[in-house]
């Protein structure tokens, strides 16, 4: 097989002149190219990991967004990418969920133990209520911080945990249930 020495098109072994830019070919140099040729290095085929993560990064990251956890567990269940961001995604669902639960019961509780008062028929909550509410803010704050790494890691391929939640492992089971009674 013979390239062109300017523009390196393929040409036919016997080619005088290269078909494409109409450089004539220097047959001793030819010849010697080809007892030392060697074949150029194969460009490495992707990995059957590498091309699940290509084809499903755009929809994991969906298993940070809540409910929407829902569309990669059913449109790619078989996918181990997909897999464990819907994992680190349910397991985010959880603590929320928990957060919020534990956020509303601790400010009713506050709320009835220091009252409040009505001003002009308005009622306003304790300082010990809003100093609790503020404070509750930011652990919301956090906890959008940590779905934003998660987004950020789904869609760009990588397969990291999140930071002081990913590993609970309790959620992460529940899902492998899920996902073993999903694919029978």
């Amino acid at each position: 097989m013979a390239f062109c020495k300017n523009c390196g098109q393929q040409m036919d072994d016997n080619a005088t002149f290269c078909a494409s830019c109409g450089t004539p070919v220097d047959t001793a140099a030819q010849q010697n190219f080809q007892q030392n040729y060697q074949q150029a290095p194969v460009q490495p085929q992707a990995t059957n990991v590498d091309s699940d993560v290509q084809q499903n990064r755009g929809i994991a990251w969906l298993a940070y967004a809540g409910l929407l956890l829902l569309i990669p567990l059913f449109a790619r269940k078989r996918s181990p990418y997909c897999q464990y961001h819907v994992k680190q995604g349910a397991t985010l669902l959880a603590v929320v969920l928990a957060y919020q639960i534990a956020k509303s019961i601790l400010l009713t509780v506050i709320d009835a133990a220091t009252g409040g008062y009505v001003f002009y028929g308005i009622r306003f909550h304790s300082t010990a209520y809003t100093i609790f509410d503020i404070l509750f803010w930011g652990g919301s704050i956090f906890l959008l911080v940590i779905a934003i790494i998660g987004v950020v890691n789904a869609a760009s391929g990588k397969m990291k945990e999140l930071p002081l939640i990913g590993k609970i492992p309790f959620i992460a089971l529940l899902m492998d249930k899920i996902y073993a009674a999903m694919n029978k």
